[in-house]
């Protein structure tokens, strides 16, 4: 047999580019006729998530932030 791309090649080339992508590992398992999401995540492993960790992670400071703001209470919602 020669080298080249293989049909579990492509499955993890698929597999791998959808989780990059942002797909969860049940939409890629059923995607490509996998019973358990733990097969998508086999053929997705070497997937890189930075760029897509980056941006949850500036969302969640993003969050963080807006919800640290001091807000003053109104005189409404004050008991005295």
């Amino acid at each position: 047999m020669q080298p080249g791309l293989t049909l579990k090649g492509l499955r993890h080339t698929v597999a791998t580019t959808l989780r990059e992508a942002g797909l969860e590992e049940r939409q890629i398992a059923d995607l490509l006729g996998q019973k358990t999401p733990s097969m998508a995540r086999h053929y997705s492993r070497s997937a890189n998530l930075a760029d897509r960790n980056r941006i949850t992670m500036e969302a969640l400071e993003k969050e963080n932030e807006r919800r640290s703001r001091v807000v003053k209470p109104s005189k409404k919602t004050v008991k005295p």
